[in-house]
């Protein structure tokens, strides 16, 4: 859990620290709505499992923690996208945009990227085993160690 640390005045002019914790996440636990799936939307810690978002405008969309196991997010644009911490696992993610996003955290783990964008995206500390990234259409600003992008493809050294 965060602690949170807050500084009060107490009634004697002494500082008082207050201690709040936050409660744990559980991450991918809220249900989406509909209004929310549109760029710039707020989607954090939703329940997308196996949703069909091929096609969809995530640009600039909130999705840190979100549930996207084995979504069909193929021809999205996610580009500068906030996905850190989410679940891609199993993922369709051909031929997305992906410039710009930050997927730092994020589970790619079997994940298919064959053609996706991915200039200039932050992957580090994701976990892309199991990843098909080939025919990528540009390479990630950022790879998690041990990983390389050669040949428009992600190869682990």
């Amino acid at each position: 859990m965060r602690r949170l640390a807050f500084l009060a005045a107490a009634s004697l002019g002494l500082g008082v620290a207050v201690i709040v914790d936050q409660p744990a996440s559980f991450a991918d636990h809220l249900t989406p709505k509909k209004s929310q799936i549109k760029p710039g939307g707020d989607l954090r810690h939703t329940n997308l499992k196996r949703a069909n978002l091929n096609n969809a405008d995530l640009s600039r969309a909130y999705l840190g923690g979100a549930g996207l196991k084995e979504a069909y997010l193929n021809h999205a644009n996610l580009s500068r996208a906030y996905l850190i911490n989410a679940n891609l696992k199993s993922a369709k993610l051909r031929y997305a945009d992906l410039r710009s996003a930050d997927l730092s955290g994020a589970n790619l783990s079997w994940a298919d990227l064959k053609g996706a964008n991915l200039s200039n995206a932050n992957l580090s500390r994701a976990d892309l085993n199991g990843i098909r990234a080939i025919n990528l259409k540009g390479c990630p600003g950022s790879l998690p160690s041990g990983w390389v992008c050669e040949n428009n493809s992600l190869i682990q050294r």
